[in-house]
């Protein structure tokens, strides 16, 4: 009989273990697609829809529209990775400006074009005075 009394036990106290271990989880799973919403897919292309943009935005800073319209493959795909990594520390998305998203306004994407411009600006002056620098 006791050890019928202690199996008993066992399982509730087991019971009771696992119950708020599976909330958890279910509450996790839950809220994970809210969370991982506000980081950028590393699979996600964004250097030829960010170099359309600058080709068709960037009309009055020519010189800047120069400089990232001719830039190679991998400088560009560079750039664009650290200005992304930029804007989500910043809360918003490099993407804003390229595309169609109901939920973000229209102030939004102005913000964020010219935090991509003044941010793009900054590399552009870097890179001139490197050779000064080294």
């Amino acid at each position: 009989m006791h050890i019928l009394i202690a199996i008993v036990a066992l399982v509730v106290i087991i019971g009771l273990a696992i119950r708020p271990v599976n909330r958890s989880k279910e509450k996790l799973q839950a809220v994970w697609p809210e969370i991982t919403a506000s980081f950028p897919s590393p699979r996600k292309d964004l250097a030829a829809p960010f170099k359309a943009w600058a080709e068709t935005s960037l009309g009055q800073e020519p010189q800047l529209q120069a400089w990232l319209t001719t830039l190679p493959d991998e400088g560009l795909q560079a750039l664009v990775k650290k200005l992304a990594e930029f804007c989500v520390e910043m809360d918003m998305e490099l993407e804003w400006l390229f595309t169609p998203e109901p939920s973000v306004t229209p102030e939004a994407k102005v913000v964020v074009g010219q935090v991509v411009i003044d941010y793009c600006k900054i590399c552009l002056n870097a890179v001139q005075r490197q050779p000064a620098v080294a």
